[in-house]
């Protein structure tokens, strides 16, 4: 766990929301707050830092809680699920959520390119960039006139479009990460139900926090020798090491 820990910072009110996102990712379902606290807190989050974390992702319109005799169980509200849900095949996908192609697209004006308006697109100089195969209204299949595409092959871009698409920063963020995973994958699990969620909440976290600082254009177009398809499929083995657990048995294990 440790080598995960040293893969970023963890903000409190993110790590709630991995959790209730993994163990309560579905209507109605909710995590009890004792197993709640018994997870942050083996991530060395402590428990001030989670009530005004939890205080927080209330009044954000994230969670809500309600009472279970002595103890309060939380789960995400319609609002905080549908966020969840909306990224759910980025975060736990094998495979990165690609479309069928990519093009880079051309643009006589700043304002041209800006007119797109297009989320997936990837602005990789002031009338140059990156834009996703059918995707919807703007997609490279109906740029307007002015403007030119022609077809990016994933895998081939060069080297200082590649520093473009993942800056050094975060390559090495995904390489770390990968060697964190591996180093998960293939110590002995840990005997206790919540050591073992932890470890699994803390993987899926340190992958979360980064792999949704972009959208599905670097994964598609580095290929899989890049650090960050490589730690993909390390959170997919550690996701299959330790499969998702029910929260209930985890509040009858502390």
């Amino acid at each position: 766990m440790s080598a995960l820990l040293e893969c970023g910072t963890l903000k409190t009110w993110s790590v709630i929301v991995t959790i209730l996102g993994d163990l309560a990712g579905a209507p109605e379902a909710h995590v009890p707050g004792p197993v709640l606290s018994a997870l942050t807190e083996r991530m060395g989050l402590r428990g001030q830092a989670m009530r005004v974390a939890l205080h927080r992702l209330r009044r954000d319109g994230w969670i809500t809680s309600s009472r279970d005799g002595r103890a309060s169980r939380y789960m995400l509200t319609g609002h905080g699920l549908a966020l969840t849900l909306s990224v759910s095949d980025q975060v736990y996908g094998a495979a990165p959520p690609a479309p069928q192609g990519w093009r880079i697209v051309l643009a006589p004006s700043g304002e041209a390119m800006t007119a797109l308006d297009h989320p997936d697109a990837i602005l990789i100089a002031p009338r140059v960039a990156l834009l996703p195969e059918g995707t919807g209204p703007n997609g490279a299949e109906d740029v307007p006139a002015p403007l030119l595409a022609w077809d990016v092959a994933p895998g081939a871009v060069p080297g200082w479009l590649g520093e473009t698409l993942a800056p050094p920063d975060i390559t090495h963020a995904y390489a770390r990460l990968t060697r964190a995973l591996a180093l998960a994958a293939e110590v002995p699990l840990p005997p206790s139900p919540l050591d073992r969620a932890a470890l699994r909440v803390l993987a899926l976290h340190q992958w979360r926090r980064l792999v949704l600082r972009h959208g599905p254009g670097p994964e598609a177009l580095m290929g899989a020798q890049w650090p960050g398809a490589k730690a993909r499929s390390g959170l997919t083995r550690v996701m299959q090491i330790i499969p998702r657990p029910d929260p209930c048995a985890l509040a009858e294990s502390l």
